[in-house]
């Protein structure tokens, strides 16, 4: 090795502390500031070039480097998104947060070759800016290049393949084995482009369901997780609640509704305009059975779903369902308990002695 290179190693051997800093530096910042954007990631992982590793590339190209910040990759952090969309959000944050060397960054995505799937990532070269960190102890750090690596899931798996299968050395791979590869790139490549547009349309699908729910359009929605989860967010049943809590000067404590969105799928309800008309249809009915069931007790909180299980258990007792229909709903709300029979025989005799029952 020439002295030119010699004197580049030195300089990385002075450098490395700065460069850990830089590391810890860089990682905390990046994955606070995905955790703020609620981005959901697979993978954030950093490394510092080893000495070794170095000692190659200065082998191959040490030539090219004046000093040892024009060497962009002494470290590295790679971020490996689910979804393709995720990667520019990823990269909006590296703009804002870092000083992206526009020039020397690579946006291999836009590479038009069959083979070239597992190699689309987007490459920023950045720096840390002082207005980030800065520390007179470590004089250097600003001035160190770093990479960002951001790529999906899928384009880090391929990659790991290739690397694996020693694709992309020097060995020329037979033409059949590569008519294969290329055939799995582009399946690989649409099902990336797919799950992107797929979370892009069911986000659009979501929202589309709040503004119906929120405009009280029903009967036009129909009744699955999400729509049961928006109609919840309303809160149709707070003025059920509060009136059955002030039976006793009871607290309300929140729980999860989803047994209920079972049971509702289980009654063949098909929109929410089901439950609007059951809350509707039941509603004060519901309430004179929360009378009956909490007047002379000292119960002091009740879940939030109260007011909804009044209603359905009203709706049984009006249909006809019996002990056994107030059992196999308590059942499915829940559980197996041992309660579940004797709650039921009560609830039907509150039902009898209100007038619900049909003889």
């Amino acid at each position: 090795m020439d002295l030119h290179n010699e004197m580049l190693l030195e300089a990385y051997d002075n450098l490395l502390p700065e460069l850990e800093v830089l590391r810890d530096v860089v990682d905390k910042t990046i994955r606070n500031e995905i955790a703020k954007s609620h981005i959901f990631i697979n993978s954030c992982s950093s490394r510092i070039k080893t000495r070794k590793s170095l000692e190659g590339k200065l082998e191959l190209k040490g030539y090219k480097y004046k000093e040892i910040f024009d060497i962009t990759d002494l470290f590295g952090t790679r971020v490996v998104t689910y979804y393709a969309s995720d990667v520019d959000r990823i990269a909006s944050i590296a703009e804002r947060v870092f000083k992206v060397d526009y020039a020397n960054s690579i946006d291999k995505r836009k590479a038009h070759n069959i083979d070239q799937f597992g190699y689309m990532s987007l490459h920023y070269i950045c720096y840390l800016p002082e207005s980030l960190y800065s520390d007179p102890k470590n004089p250097n750090i600003n001035k160190i290049p770093f990479e960002l690596q951001m790529r999906t899931s899928l384009q880090d798996a391929w990659a790991t393949i290739m690397h694996d299968t020693g694709y992309k050395n020097d060995i020329e791979v037979p033409k059949e084995q590569l008519r294969r590869l290329s055939r799995l790139s582009g399946i690989l490549e649409l099902a990336d482009d797919e799950f992107s547009n797929i979370k892009f349309e069911l986000e659009q699908y979501r929202k589309n369901v709040k503004q119906i729910v929120t405009s009280g359009d029903f009967n036009d929605v129909d009744l699955n997780v999400d729509s049961f989860n928006e109609y919840v967010e309303i809160k149709p049943f707070k003025e059920l609640n509060d009136r059955i809590a002030s039976i006793n000067n009871m607290d309300i404590q929140e729980v999860s509704f989803m047994p209920y969105f079972r049971v509702f799928k289980l009654f063949k309800f098909n929109t929410l305009g089901d439950i609007e008309k059951l809350r509707k249809d039941n509603q004060e009915d519901a309430y004179q059975f929360a009378v009956r069931l909490f007047a002379e007790t000292d119960i002091d909180i009740v879940a939030s779903t109260i007011g909804l299980m009044c209603l359905v258990i009203v709706s049984l007792l009006k249909l006809g369902s019996g002990v056994a229909g107030l059992a196999f709903f308590l059942k499915e709300i829940n559980g197996e308990r041992p309660s579940n029979e004797r709650l039921a025989n009560k609830y039907f005799k509150i039902g009898k002695g209100m007038g619900l029952v049909k003889e």
